[in-house]
């Protein structure tokens, strides 16, 4: 119509040759093929950590500390575990008679070397499982499980950590007052235990508390196998005898 403005011509929009938009797509999609790689490693690592044992921890470091440590309190700590057996890189056999104030102080003697010791390997998670060892001596078992667990959590094979926890939660069932709860620690004892390896230096002692447990929790065909085995391990030894006793074996 007259005097209005004529509408422009719409602009077409450049379109580039079909090579630059094949350059184009490529580029985008290194990005993405790199972020795809990236996610297919790290999956790679995790299923690997995963499937792969986790890495023994064993013995005691080589410290000043911790050889006199380990001189003061080997055989000769009670430990008082009543029928359960026990034993470690630190401390040895458990003394075949214990007095309770006399462990405490010799304990905590030992204690007082092995955290002078830490402040020169504060990484070391056999220093973590030695002090727990020690509070476990102490009948500090609230402590020493947590000491354990923490060396557990860590992703290594501890096997004293494990023998070390299943004795302390056997004798927090020993004094539960609550039928299920006292049977929910032993049977929680009875996985540490049986975490323990057959080339582990403290298997026969966890193998011998394994079979006592599972007796005590009623698993009796379970508990005389483990006896067998520990049987054949230790034939003739006094133990031997003390655990066909336990889980009521007849004798062969």
């Amino acid at each position: 119509m007259p005097g209005e403005d004529p509408v422009p011509e719409p602009i077409p929009f450049p379109v580039p040759p079909v090579p630059e938009i094949e350059r184009r797509l490529k580029w985008r999609a290194l990005p993405v093929l790199a972020f795809l790689g990236l996610m297919l490693a790290l999956a790679a690592v995790a299923g690997f950590s995963l499937l792969a044992p986790p890495r023994p921890l064993t013995g005691l470091p080589e410290d000043p500390d911790v050889a006199a440590a380990r001189a003061l309190v080997a055989g000769r700590l009670g430990f008082m575990t009543g029928e359960l057996r026990f034993r470690s890189a630190l401390t040895g056999e458990p003394a075949a008679v214990s007095d309770p104030a006399a462990d405490a102080a010799l304990a905590g003697r030992a204690a007082a070397l092995l955290e002078r010791a830490r402040e020169r390997h504060p990484r070391d998670g056999r220093l973590a499982v030695a002090l727990a060892h020690l509070d476990l001596a102490r009948r500090r078992y609230a402590r020493a499980e947590r000491g354990y667990r923490d060396v557990i959590e860590r992703g290594v094979h501890s096997a004293e950590a494990h023998l070390g926890l299943g004795v302390t939660l056997a004798l927090e069932a020993a004094a539960e007052p609550d039928p299920l709860r006292e049977r929910g620690l032993r049977l929680e004892a009875i996985a540490q235990l049986a975490a323990v390896r057959p080339e582990d230096a403290v298997y026969d002692a966890a193998l011998y508390d394994r079979a006592l447990l599972l007796a005590r929790v009623g698993r009796r065909d379970e508990a005389q196998r483990r006896a067998d085995e520990f049987a054949a391990r230790e034939p003739g030894s006094a133990w031997v005898e003390k655990l066909r006793e336990a889980v009521e074996m007849k004798r062969r």
